[in-house]
């Protein structure tokens, strides 16, 4: 079973490789919108590639608030199957 860590590492590298920064960027307190250029389309791949990634579907309306790293860790856990917990694919671009 994944921990909350390697959750956020998937998370960081998938919302890195959308935004094609350094996932170094991608961290508490960046905007990413502000400060990384996150539009409504690459929000909208973050979230597809989530989905892929972890097995979690998200409806696109909660992505209206989202704009730090810790707010899309939590967006994703909250909605993240429990029996998926252990089941993280690879990162879709890595």
């Amino acid at each position: 079973m994944e921990d909350a860590g390697a959750y956020r590492t998937r998370v960081r590298e998938i919302i890195a490789v959308e935004l094609q920064v350094q996932a170094e960027h991608v961290r508490s307190g960046v905007s990413l919108r502000r400060d990384l250029g996150m539009d409504s389309v690459a929000a909208l791949n973050i979230l597809f590639a989530a989905e892929e990634t972890l097995g979690v579907h998200i409806p696109e309306t909660e992505l209206e608030d989202v704009d730090d790293l810790d707010a899309v860790v939590m967006l994703i856990e909250r909605h993240l199957p429990r029996s998926a917990m252990g089941t993280i694919v690879a990162c879709p671009g890595s």
